[in-house]
Parts: structure tokens; C-alpha cells; sequence
């Protein structure tokens, strides 16, 4: 703004504001300790920022593997009938995650033969129970102990798997007698 003079030939000009330190001034004329608290607190609000971007842009996980979601266990051993070359097996399923039950395989080529059974969707926390049935050939030797006696499929939107039933010593002895039985005869 400019005003007249008063007796004087020269115009005086007034800048508003122009008396105001500058930023750096300002910060220079902060003690240590002020500055130190301010720089902190700047950064923690940044970083918390930068970390609750992360989490709110981080990818959902995907669904688990399918056989670590799924445990499998032999609950019964059925001994033959008079004359039949086959004997049951009672097998429970339980699921952590959704997951869905296709199928049976057999755990030894030639020895052991399952009857195809229904598939069924398994939710969190529930139980499926299979009654299967197993045809026995005679003429191959019995298969070691400690190993899978079938193999449960399950799948669900990440892959497909094939989780092993693995018969107990005394599950193991039960079949082993349900054979030599049909063997036998």
C-alpha cells in the first residue's frame, strides 16, 4: 500500500507481513528438545500411515493346501464274510477348511481295490464318514506296514490332493487277519 508523504518527496511503500520470519527461521529458533519431539511425532505419523497403507492394500490369503486341512483315520476294520473276497474299512474325514471330498485311491497297485464312493463337500469343523469296501488278490504278497492303505482325494479352489490313510499296528494286524482269512478259504 502506499501512502503520501508528509513533507517529504519520497513515497513509502508498507509490505504486510514482510516482518515475519520465514520457516527456517522459526525452526532454528525451536530448542533441541522441541525440535526432536516435532521430528518424531512426524515420523511416527508417517510410518503409521505407510503401515496402515500396507495393510489395507495387502492381498486376502488364499485358501490352505487341501491335505493339511484334512485329516484322515481309520475308525474300523470290518472282518470278511463267510466267502467273500472283500471287507470294509470304516474311514473319517475332518476338515479344517472348506474343502471337497472326490474320491478313494488305493495305496498298492494290484493288491487292494476300492469301491468307488459318492463325493461330498466338507465344511470348517465337520466330519465325513466313508464305509468302503476292499477287494482282496490273493495271489500278491502283503504290503508293509507303515504305509498308506488308501489315499482320500480332496480339492478345493487352490488344488487337488490326495491325503494317505495310514492304518495303526492294530489296524495293520486286523487287516493282515481280514486277509489270511479270505486267503484262506
Amino acid at each position: 500500500m502506499v501512502t503520501p508523504s508528509e513533507g517529504q518527496d519520497s513515497d513509502v511503500v508498507e509490505n504486510l507481513g514482510a516482518d515475519r520470519p520465514l520457516l527456517r527461521e522459526r525452526w532454528q529458533a525451536l530448542s533441541r528438545r522441541a525440535q526432536a519431539s516435532i521430528a518424531m511425532s512426524s515420523g511416527a505419523l508417517v510410518l503409521g500411515m505407510l503401515l496402515g497403507y500396507v495393510v489395507a492394500t495387502r492381498p486376502q490369503p488364499g485358501p490352505p493346501d487341501p491335505v493339511a486341512a484334512t485329516s484322515v483315520r481309520i475308525t474300523g476294520v470290518e472282518m470278511p464274510h463267510r466267502y467273500s473276497l472283500d471287507f470294509g474299512i470304516t474311514v473319517r474325514i475332518a476338515s479344517a477348511a472348506p474343502v471337497t471330498f472326490t474320491g478313494t485311491r488305493q495305496g498298492y497297485d494290484g493288491f487292494l481295490q476300492t469301491r468307488p464312493v459318492p463325493g461330498a463337500a466338507l465344511r470348517p469343523g465337520q466330519a465325513l464318514v466313508l464305509h468302503a469296501r476292499i477287494n482282496v488278490y490273493c495271489q500278491l504278497p502283503l504290503p508293509p506296514t507303515g504305509t498308506p492303505l488308501l489315499f482320500v482325494t480332496v480339492r478345493n479352489t487352490r488344488r487337488e490332493g490326495r491325503a494317505p490313510v495310514l492304518p495303526t499296528a492294530a489296524q495293520s494286524a486286523d487287516i493282515d487277519h481280514a486277509v489270511q482269512q479270505i486267503c484262506t478259504h
